[in-house]
């Protein structure tokens, strides 16, 4: 945990470093060619979430683990035909999707990253299990780090968009030898064990992908809508709001990171005690801890950004979006109970119809009301709502829980957490004085005193026994 915060402490100064050097106009070419990433790690069939899940509940069995990954690297070989024989077709057909973000320039680039990023979520999710966090760490640290060099050394906006691109490729190729290097099981692509796992695989995983799928693209659907039709300068404003919102959030993703297989195995043991005993955690430590940093940085915002004059003016789309994905955070243990009880393919039905509800609204908000591109993030707001809503119902059910409104609303929404959020939703909108923030951080101090020193004994728990993160 201690690395991946220097690591995301890098992340975070590469993001301002890149902003700064690119200006809103290249940032919005960065933009798209991470936002085509995010698509490409999507075409997974979910694979990579049933994996998790059965290795997280099979992890003793070493005869089932190695069957299992084998699998994974199958059908990941099967992917990588799929990726190449789309950019044939990209290239044959004289396709010039994206000209306004000068796509064409990175596309075999970006193909090639996304090849090897399946292969390397592939055997993260493998080290992870196993508990060899070295590996891991390399992963997730190499790249920021070369970035970090990078920005440095060169100046020039086109150039720098093609050097962060190649440092992408090189982080991903030297990640995947790393992790071939120290893999410890022998992957075999023998017909009678893949024959029995690659149906398991793909039943599971069918939902999960689903689920995901639709849960990622949420986000990705709205950062889509702002880049198809707004201007490319539009979409960098954008695309730096929703970077540095998304650098706070990622403060929590070490942490849900080592706990989600610890999760899933204790809540897949129907003892509902310690299942509850897991809830009260996550909601009254993580998702409290969500907000407190949300406001924080809200209020800090000024001051971060007051050495980029380009982006001074965005601190309503910051605020807007880091509010949003406190909802995303907000998902987390509640969809965690339906993946732990087999209901995958509740959960997926639920993602797919928020997904469509997100795409509605963004279009409406952008091609019907015209409104500026700030405010196409609060189709998401009112999705992530909507979706917590039906993800409490549910769990609660499977958990044997009181299950009226007023219970989820209690649960989901209680007071001492969203006053003070309303409130600073209010001051957003209507783009009060940066002062005024502080009355909300205070205010939601005030209300969750109790919470907050729970809290810092959680943290204090972990600090002294790490292995109580340890599945």
């Amino acid at each position: 945990m201690t690395t991946r915060y220097l690591t995301m402490g890098i992340q975070f100064l590469n993001s301002f470093i890149i902003a700064a050097l690119l200006g809103p106009l290249y940032l919005g070419i960065w933009g798209f060619i991470n936002l085509i990433l995010q698509y490409a790690a999507q075409i997974n069939l979910g694979i990579p979430y049933s994996l998790n899940v059965m290795l997280s509940v099979n992890k003793d069995d070493d005869r089932q683990t190695r069957e299992l990954l084998s699998g994974g690297v199958y059908f990941y070989l099967f992917i990588t035909l799929v990726f190449l024989a789309l950019l044939s077709l990209y290239g044959f057909l004289g396709l010039d999707w994206g000209d306004k973000y000068r796509f064409s320039d990175y596309i075999i680039p970006v193909f090639l990253i996304a090849i090897l990023s399946h292969f390397n979520t592939l055997f993260t999710n493998y080290f992870r299990i196993k508990n060899k966090l070295k590996e891991i760490m390399f992963f997730q640290s190499i790249v920021p780090v070369m970035t970090l060099l990078a920005v440095f050394l060169v100046e020039e906006k086109e150039l720098l968009i093609k050097v962060l691109v190649g440092v992408m490729l090189t982080g991903q190729l030297l990640s995947l030898v790393i992790f071939l290097l120290k893999l410890d099981v022998k992957i075999s692509f023998r017909r009678s064990p893949l024959s029995a796992v690659m149906p398991l695989l793909l039943r599971k995983g069918l939902y999960l992908f689903i689920y995901n799928a639709s849960f990622y693209l949420i986000i990705i659907s709205t950062r889509t809508v702002v880049s198809a039709f707004y201007e490319p300068m539009e979409f960098g404003y954008f695309t730096f709001a929703f970077t540095l919102a998304n650098a706070v959030m990622l403060l929590f993703d070490s942490f849900s990171f080592l706990i989600y297989p610890k999760i899933l195995n204790r809540l897949s043991r129907n003892d509902q005690s310690q299942s509850l005993r897991i809830l009260d955690m996550v909601r009254n430590g993580y998702v409290v801890a969500v907000h407190l940093i949300m406001y924080s940085f809200i209020l800090l915002f000024p001051l971060i950004i007051y050495f980029f004059p380009a982006y001074q003016s965005q601190y309503k789309t910051f605020g807007l979006i880091v509010m949003t994905l406190v909802f995303y955070a907000n998902c987390y243990i509640y969809s965690s109970v339906l993946i732990a009880r087999s209901r995958e393919n509740i959960l997926g039905g639920m993602a797919f119809s928020i997904l469509t509800i997100n795409v509605l609204f963004a279009l409406i908000i952008a091609a019907v009301f015209r409104w500026s591109y700030e405010y196409v993030i609060l189709a998401t707001l009112l999705a992530y709502v909507v979706y917590n809503i039906l993800l409490t119902l549910q769990a609660n059910r499977l958990l044997l829980l009181k299950n009226n409104w007023k219970t989820v609303m209690a649960d989901n929404f209680p007071l001492s957490l969203y006053i003070p959020f309303t409130l600073c939703f209010v001051f957003t909108v209507t783009e009060q004085p940066h002062g005024y923030f502080g009355i909300v951080l205070l205010l939601f101090v005030l209300l969750n005193i109790r919470k907050l020193k729970g809290l810092k004994d959680l943290f204090m728990k972990i600090l002294k026994n790490p292995q109580s993160v340890n599945i």
